[in-house]
């Protein structure tokens, strides 16, 4: 099995992995809630006063600095929609799944037996410090 075989079979792994059902499930709702299209299209509404002010020869500062404070709340009440907090917590899910993925090929890289080798915090340490120690 060459490297790229390996990498598609690990592919086809993480979409048959839960983690990724849900993130994927959390994306169409997304896509389909109707509170997250309305706060989006406000917020790209505010995004485009912003824009036109910010291009005018002599933008109004306040006006500026209004809108972005509004596209700062616009934004933080779209996060608190539930399908974008679900969204969010199932995105958390995939990110530990890669990141345990990328820490298990980096030690392995590093010399670690891809067989027995465990993803610790310790493991990784460990790695880090071996990599510190490295000289040219």
């Amino acid at each position: 099995m060459t490297v790229m075989e390996a990498a598609r079979a690990l592919g086809a792994c993480i979409q048959e992995d839960p983690r990724y059902s849900a993130y994927r499930d959390a994306q169409g709702i997304v896509e389909n809630d109707e509170q997250v299209k309305d706060l989006s299209e406000n917020l790209n509404a505010l995004q485009e006063q912003f824009d036109t002010e910010a291009m005018k020869e002599n933008p109004d500062e306040a006006v500026l600095e209004d809108l972005q404070k509004q596209g700062t709340a616009m934004y933080q009440t779209i996060y608190q929609t539930p399908a974008m907090s679900r969204l969010m917590d199932a995105k958390e899910g995939m990110d530990a799944m890669m990141n345990e993925v990328m820490n298990l090929l980096y030690l392995v890289i590093g010399g670690a037996d891809p067989k027995t080798v465990e993803v610790t915090p310790e493991t990784m340490q460990k790695m880090q410090q071996e990599m510190m120690q490295i000289t040219p």
